[in-house]
């Protein structure tokens, strides 16, 4: 009995002492991981509020590259063709930002309306989804 006490000592010790996979490393990163670009937006959604039937309304997200190498986005593309988005498609440096454009255009549509952008990157994650949400109104009839 004694013997067997002594064996399951020894047993929890060593598998006690033995490395584990991640153990030591910052949040399961590799060494390869934190020298890649990281897409970052302070804003992933907007509401651009009450809109005209039929006007074409913009608005600017900003994309910062927070990772330590040159951050590529490979396609931002809308949900459908009422909305299109332009961006620049040059790399952007660590430490840099860009100007990601989304143009909504409300001719006809009617009601509450949510458009999104994807934007697919080389970064980790790959994408991000953008938002943009307004109320379409009728236009106002003027009286004579």
């Amino acid at each position: 009995m004694k013997k067997l006490g002594i064996l399951s000592g020894l047993l929890l010790l060593l598998f006690s002492c033995q490395s584990r996979p991640g153990a030591g490393s910052s949040a399961g990163l590799t060494e390869n991981d934190s020298v890649k670009p990281y897409m970052y937006f302070s804003e992933e959604a907007h509401n651009l509020g009450k809109v005209t039937q039929g006007e074409k309304v913009s608005y600017t997200f900003t994309v910062e590259n927070r990772g330590k190498s040159a951050l590529q986005l490979k396609s931002v593309n809308a949900s459908c063709g009422c909305t299109v988005a332009k961006y620049e498609e040059k790399p952007i440096a660590p430490g840099k930002s860009a100007p990601i454009e989304v143009v909504f255009n409300s001719a006809g549509k009617l009601g509450r309306q949510t458009k999104t952008v994807t934007v697919v990157s080389n970064a980790e994650p790959s994408t991000k989804i953008l938002t943009i949400g307004c109320e379409v109104v009728l236009p106002i009839k003027t009286r004579k």
